[in-house]
């Protein structure tokens, strides 16, 4: 072996050989430094010190190193965050890695349950499945649906937690190709994982708190094992939710593994993640009835409830290595998989009525499920005497499994760093629906199914960026480009929606460029601007859809598939400040939202067809403020945010109804009407503090107003979510002990909604049985405290 003309690996030399590596284009990627790039794809450090990197700190940089809860990239050509691990580290038992985003400009999300059940997120305006999101560079995102949370209604789906990450990067906007995953809309969100430490240790933690919830998490070190250095953790959470009747159960088993070779040039290493969560749902409450009963209201289990049972998990192995001065590269291969099952339960006896004037959740169907001419076998009055006793139960069925294969090269040459490489991954999708009188119930095709329907979707993508250095250094140019593709086949069964089989299938691409520019005209100033373009594949519902229809003669016919991604060109400009332990960024944007997917019905055919029709805007500025200092009361650190953030519609449209050609009442948009969903001020506030054995952080989130949608219509209405803010506080001390294998113990308190704000981030508008207009909502979390006690070994 040449030493210094390459280095090998098998891994590497395995993927190799199938001949992939070297279809893969030579292209471009951006400079970004290591507070702002993903550190899987840097070169692995060396025992020589090759490419090590050695800074000298100030006393007021280490604090800002130890105490922040989030970093302001000053490099970056394109609008970035970081969330450092003190946030992690000082999280309450309640906060799920969802909810951690909103510290930084432009997210909102809500968390109406323990342990992220039912979580959803915005994201400078655009919604969960409109922006990706990675572990390790991976995508998590769901390829069929979108989301990575709640997405197809996988209300428990747990695909990550505080346990399995050390940092988060927020990339806002197109950005650039070596970063985002498909579907980057509104920007990508890059979760960091845990990594092994070098030293054997281990920690153990244990709480409890409000609602019944108790805790426990163990983590193991192995230090360094026959040349292999291990992680192991395991954290678990059970609580029974501040709504009632909305108890919940996390378990996460987590492992990271690390084998350096070729005297520390390379590593080979590998990350797992397991999840599994079960318990109930928590639904929407009318307002009324929680002004009556309280702010912790849930329906009784005897009218109504979903029990929803989840696991899965992420899996990847890579292989990373620096070859030479000039050449290295990140090759991963990865599986990931959903099994999702929920049954649901709806009273007959109290479905809405005049005497009981709200719609329940699960509500049964008073009329029997079974197209024209009949598809299914399934009698509901014959076995239970009736249409609703009959659909009374009801089960959901949702899973996927997911391989894939990622390799990245990084090239560094004097004034320019070249990134370049690709993804692939193939998914199967299983999904079904059934009703029946009783539970456990059969589930059968043909039989008493809603659909049965099996997908599978293969996609990919590649992409080349250069960061090109001008003027000794002080310019920074980042074209880059990236190409995806999809190939996506539906095929469903016939059953209660579908009167006969059918399978349709067709294959997306398109290009997004990106260009970014950073200019330093002073040692503290940062100017940047940025422009890119993307789109959104169509999601699986455009698919299936277009099975199962009957034509004017009343034909059971698939309807061809004729829809182009939805499409986002984004603009924005910005300038950082950084000196002494500050730093500041601020930013404009301005993103068009093109190709909208709707439904359009034939008037002559009677055919609904999923197409392209409506436009929208998102535009907003960003200001993002950090700070740190050292003073006799102890040290501090001080970030802000504050955002403002439009969306709204720039073209009329009508979304035709799926069971005809009249459009669905309501249903029609207007230029300039906003966005449902869509908080339009956003700012957060957080401190953090230590002095000698004690560390504390305290932050604060504020929404404004936002429009709900109206629950049929499924458009904006004149209702509103009143705008809140939140506070959060942890406290923790450190008491040394230094006795044999016990070093330290760490007791912490956590204080969730300080101030015990009564709010929701959720609703949407409906009608009682009587015509009367309300607001449904999901409330979230009251005032509660959490203690916790963690021994490191």
């Amino acid at each position: 072996m040449h030493k210094h003309k390459y280095k090998r690996s098998a891994l590497f030399f395995a993927l190799a050989s199938t001949g992939l590596i070297s279809m893969l284009p030579l292209g471009a990627l951006a400079q970004t430094t290591a507070a702002s790039s993903s550190a899987t794809d840097q070169p692995a450090a060396t025992k020589s010190g090759k490419s090590a990197h050695v800074e000298k700190l100030s006393k007021v940089e280490v604090i800002a190193r130890e105490l922040t809860l989030t970093r302001i990239p000053m490099h970056a050509a394109f609008s970035e965050s970081v969330i450092g691990p003190s946030a992690i580290r000082f999280a309450s038992p309640m906060l799920d890695v969802q909810s951690l985003l909103e510290r930084t400009p432009s997210i909102n999300v809500r968390t109406p349950a323990a342990n992220g059940v039912r979580t959803n997120i915005t994201f400078r305006a655009f919604s969960s499945g409109q922006f990706s999101e990675t572990f390790d560079g991976v995508p998590i995102n769901d390829p069929f649906n979108g989301g990575t949370t709640n997405s197809a209604s996988t209300r428990n789906n747990i695909p990550l937690t505080l346990n399995d990450i050390d940092s988060v990067n927020i990339y806002r906007g197109i950005n650039n190709p070596a970063v985002t995953s498909y579907n980057s809309l509104g920007g990508t969100i890059a979760f960091e994982p845990r990594q092994p430490d070098a030293n054997a240790n281990a920690q153990v933690t244990m709480g409890g708190g409000s609602f019944s919830t108790w805790f426990y998490g163990l983590t193991a070190n192995t230090g360094d094992i026959g040349g292999v250095r291990s992680l192991f953790s395991i954290d678990h959470n059970s609580s029974s939710g501040w709504q009632a009747n909305s108890g919940n159960r996390n378990t996460n088993l987590y492992y990271a593994g690390v084998l350096p070779y070729d005297e520390g040039d390379g590593e080979v290493y590998a990350y797992a993640i397991y999840n599994q969560n079960k318990g109930f749902t928590p639904h929407t409450i009318p307002l009324p009835l929680i002004q009556q009963y309280g702010y912790n209201y849930g329906w009784p289990l005897d009218w109504t409830n979903s029990y929803n049972k989840d696991h899965g998990g992420t899996y990847i192995l890579g292989d990373r290595m620096r070859v030479n001065h000039l050449l290295s590269f990140n090759v991963r291969v990865y599986a990931r998989n959903v099994d999702y099952n929920r049954v649901s339960y709806g009273n007959p006896a109290v479905s809405q009525s005049a005497t009981q004037p709200y719609y329940l959740p699960n509500q049964p169907a008073t009329w029997t499920f079974s197209p024209s001419p009949p598809a299914t076998t399934y009698d509901p009055v014959a076995l239970f005497g009736s249409d609703a006793a009959g659909n009374a139960y009801h089960t959901y069925l949702y899973s996927t499994q997911q391989y894939g294969f990622m390799p990245h090269f990084t090239l560094n040459l004097p004034d320019n760093q070249v990134k370049f490489g690709a993804d692939w991954s193939h998914t199967k999708l299983h999904s079904a629906e059934y009703w029946y009188g009783a539970n456990p119930m059969p589930l059968v095709t043909g039989y008493n199914n809603a659909w049965d329907e099996h997908d599978e979707r293969s996609m990919g993508s590649v992409f080349a960026q250069d960061t090109i250095r001008l003027f000794g250094g002080a310019v920074h140019v980042t074209p880059g480009l990236k190409y995806m593709f999809a190939r996506t086949s539906d095929f469903d069964n016939m059953g209660f929606y579908y009167a006969g089989n059918g399978t349709v299938s067709d294959s997306e691409h398109y290009t997004s460029p990106t260009l970014g520019i950073n200019w330093r005209p002073v040692r503290h100033v940062s100017l940047y601007a940025a422009w890119g373009k993307t789109a959104k594949f169509p999601g699986i519902a455009a698919f299936y859809n277009n099975v199962g229809q009957s034509n004017a003669s009343g034909q059971t016919v698939v309807v061809p598939l004729h829809v182009t991604p939805e499409y986002v060109r984004d603009l924005e400009a910005g300038v950082r400040y950084e000196a002494h332990g500050f730093e500041g960024a601020f930013n404009v944007y301005r993103e068009d939202f093109a190709n909208t997917f709707i439904q359009v019905t034939d008037p002559v055919s009677g055919l609904t067809t999923t197409s392209n029709g409506g436009s929208s805007r998102y535009e907003g500025i960003e200001l993002d403020l950090q700070d740190s200092m050292d003073t006799p009361l102890g040290a501090f650190s001080v970030f802000g945010n504050i955002s403002q953030n439009k969306a709204f519609f720039t073209s009329d449209f009508t979304v035709a109804s799926a069971a005809g050609t009249a459009a669905i009442a309501g249903q029609s948009v207007a230029a300039g009407q906003p966005l449902a969903g869509v908080p339009q001020h956003l700012a957060n506030l957080g401190i953090g503090w230590k002095w000698k054995t004690w560390r504390a952080s305290v932050n604060e989130h504020y929404a404004g107003s936002q429009y709900v949608n109206e629950y049929n219509a499924g458009i904006p209405t004149a209702e509103t979510i009143p705008s809140y803010a939140v506070m959060n506080l942890t406290l923790r001390d450190t008491l040394h002990i230094g006795q044999g294998m016990l070093k330290d113990v760490k007791l912490a308190l956590h204080v969730d909604n300080v101030l015990d704000r009564h709010y929701y981030t959720f609703g949407y508008g409906d009608t009682t049985n009587a015509g009367n207009p309300f607001v449904r909502a999901i409330y979230e979390e009251p005032r509660a405290y959490f203690g916790s006690a963690t021994i490191d070994f």
